[in-house]
């Protein structure tokens, strides 16, 4: 198997499929599909950007992935010891040469879905078209082989901090925005919100990327600061009821721009399909199945919302 599975995973990497350039890869998939006895559609996301959906048969279970990766400047596979590396062979083009290595060998009835566009805005899976006899879905992502029953959701959000400007030699006559910023920031660190936790998520937490204020040339006090920052959010946690609470704390600072947003999700560890990966686990690696959160946006959310999962 391992053998199979190299040999697939280096084909796959000899197929660049940055987000923006999958039609390549897709097409790749669906002949190779087609000779393992699949139907399937493309389902057009954006020109030269469809979705593969394939199926054999009418079965209940989705396994889906991205065949997106992250753009670089290289494409090849290599050996690091034990180790197979190279863009995308662990997010998520290892899953997919280990997922079709499995369809190759078992001919069962199965659905599988090939997404677009995951590594940037969502829309392959946001756009989905599944049909009427799936019940339930597995998507493939990177968990250490652990069963991922809860997703963190995200705001992405801008903060901007208004000010006074002063001249730099007399800054008690103007009101520094920079760091109103800064007070502004430790506010939302103190808020309620900040203190829910979930047993496999953990705790929110923001995380601020980017910050512009004032002029490097000007001895100025600034009147005006950006942040932009990611909020993580886990269940049972509401975005709209979280940015609430973030409006009211920085009402006196300035205003807060949604960029983007996500909801957390979780699933019952009794679920049907949890049950079904628990015993697979057990079947293949001889131990039970270590349950674990996603803390990052997935495919899932999506599909998760198709009431799948």
């Amino acid at each position: 198997m391992e053998e199979r599975i190299r040999k697939w995973l280096e084909a796959l990497m000899e197929i660049p499929s940055p987000t923006g350039h999958e039609e390549a890869i897709q097409l790749y998939l669906r002949e190779n599909l087609r000779r393992l006895g699949f139907e399937s559609e493309l389902q057009e996301v954006a020109p030269s950007r469809p979705n593969l959906l394939a199926w054999r048969g009418e079965s209940p279970l989705l396994i889906a992935t991205h065949s997106d990766t992250l753009p670089t400047s290289h494409y090849t596979l290599r050996e690091e010891g034990p180790f197979l590396c190279g863009p995308g062979v662990a997010d998520a083009k290892g899953q997919i040469a280990a997922l079709l290595s499995v369809l190759e060998l078992n001919h069962l009835p199965i659905n599988v879905a090939f997404t677009v566009d995951e590594e940037d805005k969502g829309e392959g899976s946001r756009n989905l078209r599944l049909p009427p006899w799936v019940r339930m879905a597995v998507v493939l992502e990177p968990t250490e082989l652990r069963v991922a029953v809860a997703q963190s959701g995200s705001l992405d959000l801008e903060l901007n901090i208004r000010g006074k400007k002063s001249h730099g030699a007399c800054p008690g006559a103007g009101v520094n925005a920079i760091l109103r910023a800064f007070e502004a920031l430790l506010k939302i660190q103190a808020l309620d919100f900040m203190r829910v936790e979930h047993p496999l998520l953990g705790k929110p937490h923001i995380m601020p990327y980017w910050f512009s204020g004032g002029h490097p040339e000007l001895y100025l006090v600034p009147d005006e600061a950006l942040v932009r920052l990611d909020v993580k959010l886990v269940p049972p946690l509401l975005p709209e009821e979280v940015l609430a609470e973030m409006e009211r704390a920085v009402s006196g600072y300035g205003h807060i721009r949604v960029l983007d947003q996500d909801p957390p999700f979780e699933i019952s560890p009794q679920a049907g399909v949890v049950r079904i990966l628990r015993e697979a686990i057990r079947q293949a690696l001889g131990r039970e199945a270590e349950l674990s959160g996603m803390p990052s946006w997935t495919d899932a959310e999506p599909i998760y919302h198709l009431s799948l999962i």
